[in-house]
């Protein structure tokens, strides 16, 4: 062969093989996405046959009492600290940003209004949404999914005990609780934060900063009662996730591991689809109706 066949065929040769890699590594990608989404689809599923089931046992609420009680204190007042720094941290963030701007157009007497309605309308819900999920979802599904590993869920339903029952249902509902509380000390909190610092920084007056908040020009009944609305919707989604990955954990500590590495990532994207959906649905329909 020579030389100038030899040079040739390296040619081909590297061209098949770089072909065959794109190939593989195409089929690689597209078969991974595939994958993966309907890995999402059927945890979706999943979530939500296992929240018809806890419902189902809300009329037993009472006697699970003491255990709401107990995820109440542990959700609400292990979060409040650091969701009110950061609410607080991003109120004067708004404030000293937006105030700048606003100033140079002579309208800073809107600060009050615009970072008011802000909070009530997404950072409040959100806020509390990711706290709770990245500090209480990952909890409970390290919890559930240590006593998956450790058999003892099994040992419930050998007691006759339905593990939805005796430990998803009551984390739900204490969640449905918890997290408009805390959505409006997240809005306060933030908005307090704004006033503080455009007291400082603008020379606006705590009392003027919160006439500006209250005004009905800016915010409405239907801005408080639509971020509440998220937070509850974002309570469901957080506590069944967190439950349902829990309870469906394998392969010891290394299970336990992934699950509450997955808790907080599905968390975080079905929290803001579910944010996307109701702002364009539901705030639609409060504006109507107030």
């Amino acid at each position: 062969m020579t030389p100038d066949q030899q040079q040739k065929a390296l040619e081909v040769s590297r061209t098949t093989t770089f072909a065959g890699f794109a190939k593989e590594a195409g089929v690689r990608v597209v078969g991974n996405t595939g994958k993966g989404i309907l890995e999402r689809a059927q945890v979706a599923g999943r979530a939500c046959l296992l929240f018809y089931q806890a419902m189902g046992y809300l009329s037993q609420a009472g006697r699970a009492y003491p255990m709401i009680l107990k995820q109440i204190e542990f959700i609400g007042f292990g979060s409040l600290v650091v969701l009110s720094l950061i609410s607080g941290l991003t109120g004067m963030i708004m404030a000293v940003q937006m105030g700048a701007t606003l100033e140079d157009y002579g309208a800073l007497n809107t600060l009050g209004g615009l970072i008011s309605v802000t909070f009530c309308r997404e950072l409040g819900p959100i806020w509390a949404a990711v706290i709770i999920l990245a500090r209480v979802g990952s909890a409970m599904a390290a919890e559930l999914g240590t006593m998956a590993v450790n058999e003892e869920v099994d040992a419930l339903r050998s007691m006759s005990i339905d593990p939805v029952r005796y430990l998803v249902m009551p984390r739900i509902i204490a969640l449905i609780i918890a997290m408009p509380i805390l959505t409006l000390i997240a809005d306060f909190v933030g908005i307090l934060g704004g006033a503080m610092i455009s007291s400082a920084t603008f020379g606006i007056t705590v009392s003027s900063f919160f006439e500006s908040a209250t005004d009905s020009q800016f915010l409405a009944y239907s801005d408080v009662i639509g971020g509440l609305v998220k937070s509850v919707f974002f309570a469901c989604l957080i506590g069944t996730i967190a439950c349902d990955q829990g309870l469906h954990t394998s392969d010891g500590a290394e299970g336990v591991g992934k699950s509450t590495t997955r808790t907080v990532v599905l968390s975080v994207i079905f929290v803001l689809l579910m944010d996307l959906f109701l702002t364009t649905f539901v705030q639609l329909a409060m504006k109507r109706v107030f």
